[in-house]
This record gives structure tokens, sequence and C-alpha cells, in this order.
């Protein structure tokens, strides 16, 4: 199958999202259950604006997405193929 270079884009820009200690932790939580991001900021213990930030990069690489739930938002993983990675990466 031959692919073309906006999927090779992407593709790069999505490892290049996950590529992050950080990330990778909060990814990690996110493979458990649906996080909103108080409870990201206290079981990675950063701050709120820091857990925004890592947030905003994981969600314009469409990795992941948020669900408003009255005044909060919670995110989860919404690309499958990352999760495969994920586990790859984490079965060790």
């Amino acid at each position: 199958m031959k692919r073309n270079h906006n999927e090779f884009k992407r593709t790069a820009s999505k490892i290049k999202a996950i590529a992050h200690p950080m990330r990778l932790k909060l990814l990690s939580e996110l493979m458990k259950k649906e996080c909103c991001v108080g409870e990201i900021q206290n079981c990675l213990a950063i701050s709120q604006p820091n857990a925004s930030q890592h947030l905003k990069i994981l969600k314009d690489a469409e990795i992941v997405e948020g669900r408003r739930d009255k005044n909060r938002i919670c995110y989860r993983i919404k690309d499958a193929s990352i999760i495969k990675v994920l586990q790859s990466l984490f079965e060790n």
C-alpha cells in the first residue's frame, strides 16, 4: 500500500507529540480511564497550566479528545493506533 507525504507528516506529528516523558505518563493514565484536568494534574504532580499545555499538544496531534461534563472537561485517548503503540512500549 502506497502512502502519501501527508500521512507520513501526520504520523510524525503523533510520534513527536508522545515523545515527552510527561505526555507518556499522562497517556499511560488515560489508558486506564478517562480523566479530567484536575485528576491529571494531581496524578502527575504538575500545575494545571502545565497539564493543559500537554493536553493541547496531544489534542492538536489528534491523539486525545475532551468531553464536557458540566463544568469540567474529561479526556480520553481517541486514537486506537496510539493505544497499540503504548501497549507495546509499556508491556515490559
